[in-house]
């Protein structure tokens, strides 16, 4: 049994390295909208081992959905969880508690002062699959909706003098880097810059929406094995 996954381990081993090696050659010919290349989960960089494992993902801090000249909804608890289907790809669904409305900031970076006359129904609870990807030598898990399934979820914004738009449909797919990868505790980062990477124009590519409104998603999480229970405490990567 240990020969075998041994065996397996080299042979994972040896075609991320091959894959690594094509896709250096192949960036000089790409351009940051290329959609990102075919990548694969790894297990202690072993995409065999990755399959049928479960894992966690907790936000850093407070994240933020920014929904430009409309509004911001600030949660300050995410917790997803999923399953690794395959190599190429696992579902994974969210819950997010602790999340307010407040006015669009006008410049990045600028922290939120003013909120808007809306509750936001809680928890908001959203589903859908990551795929791995790799651009120019980085990772990526791309996230998009399931099959046959309307958007990753609704929000819906409630107050008798909130202005908004009372139910709004979060759809379409967005892209988040992995820093640390290959590591017990990977991190996964969302913003606006990671997602316009694989953005072809300004309707094609890789574009997340808030009803018919552009949307995009601020923040930090980190990631981690919880089983099978032989497998927590191992990297986790993509590759």
């Amino acid at each position: 049994m240990q020969q075998r996954r041994a065996r397996t381990l080299f042979l994972s081993v040896a075609a991320c390295l091959g894959l690594m090696a094509f896709t250096a050659l192949a960036a000089q010919a790409a351009n940051l909208e290329d959609g990102g290349k075919a990548a694969k989960f790894l297990v202690e960089k072993s995409a065999a081992l990755a399959v049928g494992t479960t894992f966690e993902v907790t936000q850093v801090g407070t994240g933020t959905l920014l929904v430009p000249g409309r509004v911001d909804i600030l949660c300050t608890k995410g917790v997803t969880t999923g399953l690794i289907n395959s190599g190429a790809d696992a579902s994974a669904s969210g819950t997010f508690t602790g999340c307010t409305a407040w006015q669009p900031v006008t410049e990045l970076g600028k922290s939120h002062v003013t909120k808007v006359a809306c509750t936001v129904k809680e928890p908001i609870v959203a589903g859908g699959l990551a795929l791995p990807k790799l651009h120019e030598g980085a990772s990526y898990v791309l996230l998009e909706q399931k099959e046959g399934v309307l958007g990753f979820t609704t929000i819906f914004l409630e107050g008798p003098e909130c202005p908004l738009t009372k139910e709004n449909k979060l759809d379409g797919s967005v892209v988040g880097q992995i820093d640390k990868n290959d590591t017990v505790n990977p991190t996964l980062l969302f913003d606006h810059t990671i997602q316009k990477l694989f953005q072809t124009s300004g309707t094609q590519g890789d574009h997340l929406k808030f009803g018919a409104f552009e949307a995009f998603i601020d923040a930090e999480t980190t990631a981690k094995i919880t089983g099978p229970a032989e497998d927590v405490g191992k990297t986790l990567g993509v590759c």
